[in-house]
């Protein structure tokens, strides 16, 4: 009997990255034992080395198993605990020291009745937070050379990280930026952060739409429960990240990449989320009592909700969490 090898592989890869999940989920394996599962990674390079070494002899299989189980192991760790379980150390991105000296501040005032707001970050630590009024203000702690580039018109704030690519040490370019802007205009939001962690508070303010994409970020939170908006677009590759939805009707999607997202919706609002079919993705509406229909996952009272809120939720690797039992943090 002859075996394609590359079968074997995904048969491998396919077993852990679902074995992982229902084993930590039946608590036959320890979250702690799957936290720092990606110090495994070595195991990669050594796989694809046996490999190599045994291509002409009948055991050159082993190299590729041991790479697809590698693989399988991390991958599935993630989907288990989320990324935001998955110890990775501290890679030096992230908030400036507390101490960090002011490198920006500058304020402005939106003057029309909307405005479009542009963040591009890297290695950061970012909030953007509603405040009464018209008027905006970046209030940016750091090293010199994480100073951000502040560029505006009437209606346009856009603030950018210095440009040129974050090497090692990251913590040549860490800093903590604060951007709070008016809730009387009309805002589009466009988020782009690389490394490191966002916050946005969004109470008071309407938002025409939200655009975030996040890459390599942890601990992060978009909060628009107590915001109108009327899209959100969002998109997470290496993520932890929490998004609390509006009481009013709302459209958007929602794409993953190994990635945990939790989704906090309102009492009373008609839910739509439709899944992905990709095998490394899971979710939990089932649990939460939502009916599916199709590829569409709805709460039983949808068609006929007055408030009506509908959500592409998709990608691979990632575990999609709606309304977690302590909340979202």
């Amino acid at each position: 009997m002859s075996v394609d090898r590359r079968l074997l592989n995904w048969g491998v890869f396919l077993v852990l990255l679902g074995g992982i999940p229902l084993a930590v989920s039946q608590g036959w394996i320890p979250n702690d034992a799957v936290a720092r599962a990606w110090e495994l990674w070595p195991l990669i390079l050594i796989g694809a080395g046996i490999g190599l070494i045994l291509s002409r002899t009948p055991f050159r299989a082993i190299g590729g198993i041991i790479v697809a189980g590698t693989f399988g192991v991390i991958l599935g760790s993630i989907i288990a605990v989320g990324f935001g379980g998955v110890s990775i150390g501290n890679l030096g991105c992230g908030s400036a020291a507390p101490d960090a000296p002011q490198v920006l501040n500058e304020a402005g005032t939106f003057e029309g009745g909307s405005g479009s707001v542009v963040v591009v970050a890297n290695c950061a630590a970012v909030t953007v937070a509603a405040t009464s009024g018209a008027s905006w203000n970046v209030d940016v702690r750091g090293t010199a050379n994480a100073r951000p580039t502040v560029r505006q018109t009437a209606d346009r704030l856009e603030v950018r990280s210095p440009e040129g690519p974050v090497v090692f040490p990251f913590e040549a370019r860490r800093s903590t930026w604060r951007i709070d802007v008016g809730t009387d205009p009309r805002l589009d939001l466009d988020v782009s952060l690389n490394a490191g962690e966002a916050v946005m508070d969004l109470r008071g303010a309407t938002i025409s739409l939200l655009r975030f994409e996040g890459n390599a970020i942890g601990n992060s939170r978009l909060d628009l429960s107590a915001a109108t908006a009327e899209r959100l677009d969002v998109s997470v590759n290496a993520a932890d990240i929490a998004l609390l939805l509006p009481a009013d009707s709302l459209q958007g999607s929602v794409e993953g990449n190994a990635a945990s997202v939790q989704i906090c919706a309102p009492d009373g609002v008609g839910l739509r989320l439709v899944a992905g079919d990709n095998i490394t993705a899971s979710n939990n509406y089932d649990e939460r009592g939502l009916v599916k229909r199709g590829n569409a996952w709805e709460t039983a009272d949808y068609a006929t909700a007055a408030t009506q809120i509908e959500l592409s939720t998709t990608g691979a690797a990632v575990s999609y969490e709606l309304n977690p039992e302590d909340g979202c943090r």
